[in-house]
């Protein structure tokens, strides 16, 4: 019993090119489907900067879309409520000029030298 070690060598050259080719194929699928959800994301964060640039243009005029300001003003005031208690557990306190978190027994802030309430 022989072996052709050229068929063997041949026949692994050419399982190793499938290989390649099967993997550049993965990779090429899998960087166009992250580019796909990049620019999903992307253009979502463009719509809410629109949404909300046409929310404070218009919040108080009489427009068709008024129906959708309550439920957002209402979850503005929730997230600076829910803000102000996640300070208050976490010991600390908010700038009133630069809005960075501050410890609570600190007097001045120490980003801006602020006085601290």
């Amino acid at each position: 019993m022989a072996f052709d070690f050229d068929k063997i060598k041949d026949t692994l050259v050419n399982a190793g090119k499938e290989v390649e080719n099967m993997a550049k194929d993965v990779s090429t699928v899998a960087k166009i489907k992250m580019d796909i959800h990049n620019k999903e994301v992307f253009l979502e964060k463009q719509y809410a900067l629109l949404g909300k640039a046409f929310y404070n243009a218009h919040k108080d005029e009489d427009v068709e879309e008024k129906n959708y300001f309550p439920s957002i003003t209402e979850a503005e005031a929730d997230l600076v409520r829910l803000n102000e208690e996640l300070l208050t557990a976490q010991g600390a306190v908010s700038c009133p000029s630069c809005g960075s978190k501050q410890p609570a027994e600190n007097g001045f802030c120490s980003d801006c030298g602020t006085a601290l309430k």
